[in-house]
């Protein structure tokens, strides 16, 4: 094939071998390196494969536009795609085919090798890669010079190619991985291919501001939370506070009253004594007054005594004139005695309080001298370095802890509710699986006892002893091989001799001999036991690519049929070369004459019939035998493998899940530990730190009451002179205030000190939240510009991708729409872009799934999605194999067109369009590029094409017809 093109030039190349020959031509634009004008920076010029997969030596060069590649199934078509990724650095996993680069050598050849030139203004790039198949290792080269793969990587991500982004470089085993591209996938492979190269940079900060965002936020809240809490616990406490105080005021007019009392009973006391000897004196200057006023009476009755002749009258008046007199005399007297006795009394209680008050004196030195004794302690205490700052930093270090604490057991609660989770899960839905996986097993075993009950009983002493054994030691074939496809068994089966399918498998020999020395010998039991080879044969390669062999009908190898242990694929890759027997269909069966002249066919399937076919080594003769493929006994019980080790995955992976959720508590578990430890030694030294700062107290405290007791201060008595003056008030006074301080119980002054250290906590934690959130808002700020800068450019590519889409899909009579899909505007790491298509006028617009449409459907969103992209133009070339594969007549012509049309624009960049077939009476254009890969045994080597008689036959065979 050939298109019309105002400048076509040849490029061509070929493999040849005993028995084919391989050839690639193309019909294309002139790919000068200048680019003349056309080709975008970083466009491939020229593809040079050697030695590389099915070519021996080919050289593509590829238009600016749209570059057709077609070619029958296994003509090399792909090989052309691997050039390209493996050639501009990419991994063989992008490729979805053999995992070692050494694979990609062609059979038989030691190293292959890729040549690939790409545009560059000021002076192309051409990229070198030798591949050594022997050690997987490639050798580089750059612009001529020898380098290392990373340069080469960086030269390709300078020029902005991305063979590892499906948007850009989509193979054929990839096609069907696109549309299982997540959401989030699908927008970060679109922000590389066609976004400016900021834009992906910009969504990775904010996704990482985002992180930190939720960091600054945890903490916020933390902080928050703590300092509400906080603020609440002093809340609680500062009514005792209240009580204490008011406890306090209560007892200091306890105090002030007790001291007033005994002056109040001194002065009382003194007050008394003024009186009492105003009294005395009054009582002798009475007596005294008495004397004198009787003075000449007691003459008068000395005289009269004298005269010795009183009358009678005379005396009696006398007599009772002096007895008069000797009762007054007597009442003063005892007035005056009683008046002595109340003196003596006085000055007896007044020699009391003189006695007392000299005790008080003394008390008071002694008091004075403990006073300054206890200044001069305090002096030296006073001396020593504030412990405050101390205690205050052992104070928030302390509320770290608790904080660290807390967060610990936020993490352990969590930690506990996902192992909760898990274990749930892993009990509710594991076990009925594999209860039916196990039935399914015991059925197998079922079979195997009634065919042969020494191996089944042999198979029971295994399952006991496992333990004795050093390898592996695997069960009967029959048991462990899982056709994947019942369909299949018949074909394993007759292949495998039943005395292979119910042998024992050893990975160790010494084990298989102690196996047979037990069973065989001890129990007498009939079994059959292999060794696997010593160098695992499972991973073998097969002479050819299964691709080459699809002409002749073959659809698979026998050892892709089935799953099995690594040593029992081993084996059987080794005795029965399962990796190498090819099964067919009826095509092979009708093709069987040709077929089995293939020289590396030895054993082959057609649907019903085994051959075997022999080449004689003197002659060259092929003689060849057949028999019937008789149905499957034994190996039609399947498990679903992938089903199977989905679960195993799932299992595995619980289990590990549950193994780190155990050592992610114990890890917890030794930093609550760690902060245990820590917190003890903080308590030790607030203790000891306290110690010294309440010693000081103390020392403070004491002087004061001291000060307060012995009255070296009553600025006590404007005090006084608010208390009662008189005893019975104050005893009154002081039973209330007793009675009032009685009421306030269980309090003491650490309420006082934990409430003010609290409050001292909360000026700090306030002055952090202050110094967080301010943080956290500048923080925002940042993100709120960052956000700005990536989504509105964002917002707009997918505008623009979504109208190209939505005409594209309106083109075909269909619909499609792409939006930027987001749940909460501020995960920016959940961001995606949703494509919805519908394609039956009576369904609504669904989502794109791997699941919910078929894969014609599929497949045409997924090129229409690209082509969508090729407009905007962004990345130099994108590369699109078979991705028309199962799409209905109709729309594949319509994608067809749409592709032409699109990639046909001098706007856009180079795009690759692979295909094993077209459609007839297609719409071509004059941009395009149409490169034939051939393939057959009679085609001419690249020194012998003629492109002009070529192009001048095809001419006639037009015109004739």
């Amino acid at each position: 094939m050939a298109s019309s093109s105002k400048k076509q030039r040849l490029s061509h190349g070929s493999s040849s071998s005993q028995t084919s020959r391989r050839t690639m031509s193309a019909a294309s634009q002139t790919a000068e390196t200048d680019g003349d004008g056309r080709f975008v920076e970083g466009a491939i010029l020229r593809i040079t494969m050697k030695n590389f997969l099915t070519y021996d030596y080919s050289e593509v060069h590829p238009g600016p536009n749209l570059n057709m590649i077609i070619g029958a199934n296994g003509t090399g078509k792909s090989s052309i795609v691997c050039a390209i990724c493996l050639g501009l650095a990419g991994k063989t996993a992008v490729l979805g085919r053999g995992d070692k680069v050494g694979l990609y050598v062609k059979r038989g050849c030691s190293k292959g090798y890729i040549e690939i030139e790409l545009y560059k203004s000021g002076g192309n790039v051409v990229i070198n890669r030798e591949i050594h198949q022997e050690n997987n290792q490639s050798l580089w080269m750059l612009n001529g010079r020898h380098c290392n793969q990373k340069t080469v990587e960086e030269e390709v991500k300078a020029l902005r190619i991305q063979v590892s982004n499906l948007c850009q470089f989509l193979p054929q085993e990839k096609v069907g991985e696109f549309a299982k591209m997540s959401k989030v996938e699908l927008l970060e492979a679109t922000e590389k291919s066609v976004g400016p190269p900021e834009m992906y940079e910009y969504h990775c900060e904010l996704k990482n501001f985002r992180n930190k965002e939720r960091e600054l936020e945890n903490v916020v809240k933390e902080k928050a939370s703590f300092l509400e809490k906080t603020k609440q616990r002093n809340e609680r406490n500062k009514h005792d506070v209240n009580r204490y105080y008011e406890r306090k005021r209560h007892l200091d007019v306890i105090e002030l009253l007790d001291k007033k009392k005994p002056w109040v009973e001194y002065e009382t006391t003194r007050k008394e004594l003024e009186g009492v000897k105003k009294e005395r004196e009054e009582a002798k200057r009475q007596l005294s007054a008495l004397k004198q006023a009787h003075a000449p009476m007691l003459r008068k009755i000395q005289l009269i005594e004298n005269q010795l002749q009183p009358t009678e009258a005379q005396i009696k008046a006398k007599t009772a004139d002096i007895k008069d007199a000797s009762l007054k005399c007597k009442q003063k007297q005892d007035q005056l005695d009683r008046k002595n006795k109340e003196i003596e009394d006085i000055k007896q209680t007044l020699k009391l309080k003189s006695m007392e008050e000299e005790e008080h004196q003394k008390r008071i030195s002694n008091t004075k001298r403990i006073i300054e004794d206890l200044k001069a302690e305090l002096a030296k205490v006073g001396d020593q370095p504030d412990v405050t700052p101390r205690i205050n930093a052992v104070n928030m270090e302390l509320r770290r802890i608790q904080e660290d604490r807390a967060k610990i057991e936020g993490d352990k609660a969590d930690l506990r509710r996902e192992k909760d989770n898990l274990v749930a899960e892993f009990k509710s839905e594991f076990p009925h699986i594999l209860r039916d996986m196990n039935n399914m097993m015991n059925a197998k075993e079922e079979k195997l006892r009634g065919r042969h009950k020494d191996t089944h009983a042999a198979l029971q002493w295994l399952r006991k002893n496992k333990q004795v054994f050093k390898g592996h030691v695997h069960e009967p074939m029959m048991l462990v091989i899982n056709v994947r496809d019942p369909n299949f068994a018949k074909y394993v089966e007759n292949h495998i001799s039943f005395h292979d399918l119910r042998a024992f498998v050893f990975q160790r020999k010494d084990d298989m001999e102690k196996f047979m020395t037990e069973v065989r010998d001890k129990m007498s039991l009939k079994v059959n036991s292999i060794c696997a080879p010593e160098q695992s044969c499972s991973k073998r390669t097969p002479s050819r690519n299964i691709e080459s062999l699809r002409r002749f009908g073959f659809f698979t190898y026998l050892r892709e049929m089935f799953d099995a242990p690594d040593e029992v694929m081993s084996y059987l890759c080794h005795q029965y070369k399962v990796h190498d027997v090819p099964v067919g269909n009826d095509q092979t069966k009708a093709m069987i004459k040709t077929v089995i002249e293939e020289p590396y066919l030895k054993v082959l399937f057609t649907t019903e019939e085994r051959y075997t076919v022999k080449r004689s080594f003197y002659s060259n003769q092929i003689s060849t035998s057949n028999s019937a493929v008789h149905s499957s006994q034994y190996l039609t019980i399947t498990v679903d493998a992938e089903e199977r080790w989905q679960l195993e995955q799932q299992m595995k992976a619980c289990e590990s899940k549950l193994r780190e959720i155990d050592e992610r508590m114990k890890a917890l578990q030794k930093e609550t530990a760690a902060l245990d430890r820590r917190d003890n030694e903080l308590l030790a030294e607030k203790k000891q730190l306290s110690e010294l700062k309440g010693k000081k107290r103390q020392l403070e405290q004491k002087i004061k009451i001291l000060i307060l007791v012995y009255g070296f201060c009553f600025p006590f008595l404007q005090a006084f002179s608010k208390l009662p003056n008189t005893l019975d008030e104050i005893e009154a006074m002081l039973n209330e205030e007793r009675s009032r301080a009685e009421c306030f119980t269980g309090l003491s002054e650490n309420v006082v000190d934990e409430y003010n250290r609290r409050e001292q906590e909360i000026k700090h934690l306030e002055k952090e939240l202050e110094e967080k959130s301010n943080a956290l808002n500048a923080y925002r700020q940042n993100i709120s510009e960052a956000k700005e800068r990536w989504l509105n450019p964002l917002k707009q590519l997918v505008e623009q991708i979504n109208d190209k889409f939505s005409d594209f899909f309106r083109s075909m009579q269909c619909a499609g729409e792409v939006d930027l899909h987001s749940e909460n505007e501020e995960e920016y790491d959940k961001y995606g872009i949703r494509i919805r298509v519908k394609f039956h006028s009576s369904t609504q617009l669904h989502e794109l799934t791997a699941h919910h449409q078929s894969g014609g459907e599929r497949s045409v969103s997924t090129m229409l999605y690209l082509m969508a992209l090729q407009e905007l133009n962004r990345c130099p070339f994108r590369v699109v194999d078979e991705i028309n594969q199962g799409m209905d007549p109709v729309n594949e012509r319509r994608v067809f067109d749409i592709v032409v049309r699109t990639a046909c624009k001098e706007t856009t960049s180079q795009y690759f369009f692979i295909t094993p077939k077209l459609l007839q009476n297609l719409q071509y254009a004059e941009e395009m590029t149409v490169l034939c890969v051939h393939n057959g045994p009679q085609m001419l080597s690249p020194s012998e094409w003629d492109e002009k008689a070529f192009i001048r036959r095809c001419l006639q065979r037009k015109a004739r017809a």
